[in-house]
């Protein structure tokens, strides 16, 4: 199964050694001349990994489950390509007062890495996509063609895969113009009625190979997905993103049969939106991706991913609110640091809030003296419903008007009141559900923390 995750970074010795290592392991060592930052960034697929450097610049990271990967080194805005596979054990040294000028890559791969840093793939000139298709494809194929040859006469065959994998780069490299085709020959030829025919269509499904090899390149991997897209007659005009990323799992997960090849693109085009679209309403991507991808490290990679949108899991600083007073005073959390905060989000409305009224008011009362702030925030509609009642005496504590809908309740996924929260004196979370006034545990619970009396 390939994917890039690191399994250790770690403070190393300046010489990289495999001992200790699987064979199916990369480790990469890093000697940093006078380093002015304590680390080196890994950037691999959809994976950002960070390498501590120790106070001489030496530093150490393991990569596990890839056959053979593409990554980028950088160091603060400088970047290098590298080219890695399992059992290599490369030492990568630079100087930041010279990066491009000192940057060596020693450990098999030299060659390669010298390539990938030397070599650019040049695009089509935009006026290419003005001809037919068939002798836009001509262009396309000479130009990998092109390529190819460069890659041949550079004498790499022997630095391991490298040159199959590179021409399978260099292939969707050059496949990804033909994705663009139709839009870019609309354009250039000036004929926005243009809609490409079944020979069109035919030539993306050439490059849609069920090969378990390709898995790890980029462009293989983008090309699938964006064709997947293309070659679903009952989607292809869905450009919102999450229906569009749920077809295109669709689509790939019928298409595909190979476990592994499958299990990945379902698991980047997954991990692509949450990452940056977050964790709600989503159940059919994750139906998908449960039913089909079941290797390990990838859906712990997928939880990893999921758990940064939790953002009321307790050990977290809080959400914040903005909420205002009978004076119309606003408030935020930071104005009740220092001591515990014991929350109620209730509403006019809700009976089952107002039953908590009188056991809220007796709690208040068991900890007066304590180092705990009971806050109640109302998510009424009607502001004045609040304050009618609030002025009335049946409330304690600091009461205030959130109002309905905000991003504080959101980010507790609160869609029932009443709920109760209860923060450290820091404002991290203890409990994003804490048990009722009415409950016996709560009093309990509340005086075994530490330093509130």
């Amino acid at each position: 199964m390939k994917r890039c995750l690191l399994i250790l970074s770690v403070i190393a010795a300046l010489v990289c050694s495999c001992a200790g290592t699987s064979a199916e392991d990369i480790v990469v060592a890093f000697d940093v001349t006078d380093p002015q930052l304590k680390e080196v960034v890994i950037v691999c697929h959809t994976s950002m990994i960070p390498v501590q450097l120790d106070d001489q610049g030496h530093g150490e990271a393991v990569l596990t489950g890839m056959d053979a990967v593409y990554a980028k080194v950088y160091y603060g805005r400088n970047m290098k390509n590298v080219y890695l596979e399992a059992g290599d054990c490369p030492l990568i040294s630079f100087d930041p007062n010279d990066f491009d000028g000192t940057f060596r890559f020693e450990g098999g791969k030299d060659g390669a890495v010298e390539y990938l840093n030397t070599i650019i793939l040049t695009p089509l000139p935009d006026e290419a996509y003005a001809l037919d298709l068939d002798e836009f494809m001509a262009r396309t194929e000479a130009k990998e063609a092109e390529a190819v040859k460069l890659l041949e006469a550079s004498g790499l065959g022997r630095e391991g895969n490298f040159v199959r994998m590179e021409k399978a780069r260099i292939h969707y490299a050059y496949g990804a113009t033909v994705l663009m085709y139709p839009i870019g020959h609309a354009m250039m030829a000036r004929d926005a009625s243009y809609m490409p025919g079944e020979d069109y269509f035919a030539l993306v499904e050439e490059y849609m190979v069920d090969d378990e090899a390709l898995v790890d390149l980029d462009e293989y991997r983008n090309f699938v997905i964006e064709a997947a897209h293309v070659l679903d007659p009952d989607n292809r005009k869905v450009t919102a993103i999450y229906p569009k990323t749920v077809a295109q799992m669709r689509f790939i997960a019928d298409r595909f049969e190979t476990p592994e090849v499958r299990q990945t693109l379902l698991h980047y085009l997954a991990v692509s939106y949450v990452d940056q679209f977050g964790t709600d309403d989503i159940q059919d991507l994750e139906n998908i991706y449960r039913t089909y991808v079941k290797d390990t490290v990838l859906t712990a990679d997928y939880a990893a991913k999921s758990e940064k949108w939790n953002l009321s899991k307790p050990g977290r600083l809080s959400p914040d609110f903005k909420a205002t007073g009978l004076d119309g005073k606003e408030w935020t959390l930071a104005d009740f640091r220092g001591k515990y905060v014991y929350i109620d989000l209730w509403a006019t409305w809700c009976n089952p809030c107002k039953r908590e009224f009188p056991h809220l008011k007796q709690l208040e009362a068991d900890f007066k003296d304590a180092q705990i702030t009971f806050l109640g925030l109302s998510t009424d509609r009607d502001k004045g419903k609040w304050e009618e009642m609030v002025r009335s005496g049946v409330l304690s504590g600091v009461q205030l008007y959130l109002g309905p809908g905000s991003s504080f309740q959101k980010a507790y996924k609160i869609d029932g009141i009443p709920r109760f929260i209860l923060l450290d004196k820091e404002g991290r979370i203890i409990s994003n559900d804490m048990s009722r006034p009415s409950s016996e545990e709560t009093k309990a619970f509340l005086e075994g923390l530490e330093g509130i009396r």
